[in-house]
Parts: structure tokens; sequence; C-alpha cells
């Protein structure tokens, strides 16, 4: 019985998983292709982040960060938007924006939330981040199948304090489901 559920699961995840990667990506920064999996992690809280440099925010200069689309597997306890400037060596810099959205997550799904005040684009570097608590040992936000693009896997774990590159914990090369949605 418990293998029917396992499957009845998964298969829910995959059609889940596809709902989101058909659109255009133009006025997008992402690193991500389409959501394949999440990884498992211990209980405790989590910050995956996507870092865009200067020079991939630069082609967006003078329009907004105006919305942020991330696909969740299994409902964490809870979720944030975290937008951040840039930072110092391999932390975030200044946070730019915060909002929960713990009670607006929809499973196993992409959701998108729109910001309160767009945020204006520079050039500078942005920082996009989900910050999700687990109360215990769970798959929650998404990834694509990798290579790891350089920027498309920082992970903040509170269980060392330590912002550091998923493949550099781990060895698995992937990109975080985290997209920026860019307009006028």
């Amino acid at each position: 019985m418990k293998r029917i559920y396992f499957f009845a699961f998964l298969t829910l995840l995959s059609f889940g998983a596809c709902q989101n990667d058909d659109e255009p990506l133009e006025n997008v920064l992402n690193y991500d292709g389409p959501n394949v999996t999440g990884p498992i992690l211990a209980a405790g809280d989590y910050e995956a982040a996507a870092r865009f440099p200067a020079t991939a925010t630069g082609t967006f200069e003078g329009k907004s960060l105006t919305e942020v689309s991330w696909f969740m597997g299994l409902l964490p306890s809870s979720c944030k938007v975290r937008i951040y400037g840039p930072g110092i060596g391999d932390e975030p810099g200044q946070l730019l924006y915060s909002a929960d959205v713990t009670d607006r997550v929809q499973v196993p799904a992409w959701n998108t939330h729109e910001l309160r005040d767009p945020l204006p684009i520079d050039g500078q570097e942005l920082w996009i981040s989900i910050a999700f608590t687990h109360p215990a040992r769970q798959q929650s936000i998404g990834c694509d199948a990798g290579p790891n693009v350089p920027g498309g896997d920082w992970l903040f774990s509170g269980n060392d304090n330590q912002w550091s590159t998923y493949v550099q914990r781990t060895g698995e090369s992937i990109n975080w489901n985290i997209r920026g949605i860019v307009g006028e």
C-alpha cells in the first residue's frame, strides 16, 4: 500500500513540476531548467538563493523586479521570499525585501509572489532567495537536474550558520528553481 501512495505522489509531483516550465524566459533572472526534484534536508532553517552578479542584472538596468517564482515540493513549516543587495565575499548584502508567504504556498507546484513594491534594478548584484523551515527531515525547495551554473545553488543552513553552494556542501550539481520576474 505504501508503494501505491509513493508512486501516486511521484506522479503528482511530475505533473505539477511541468506546470511553469513552458513559459518564455525573457525578462526573467534565472539559472534553472525544469523542476526535477528537491534535496532532502534535515530539520532546520534554510535559505536557498540564486545570486545574480552585475553582469546578469545589467541587462535589466532601469527595469524593476516585480515577482519571484519558485517550485515547492513539500510544504515547509514557514516560507519567506527575500531579496538582498550586493554581497561581500560569499554572503548576500543588505536585505532589500522580505515577505512571509507561508499561508500562500501551494505544493507540489510553482508559486509566484508579486512584490508589494517593485524593486528597481540598478545593475548591481541581487540575491533572490526562498527561506524555509523544516520541522523534520524533508524535501521542499525544488531544483533542476543540473549541471550547476555558478550562482544558481547558494544555500544557507541554520545548522552551521554558513552560506555555501549546494555543490560545495554535497557534491551534487543542481540549480534552485528560483526565478526573478522583471517588468517595466
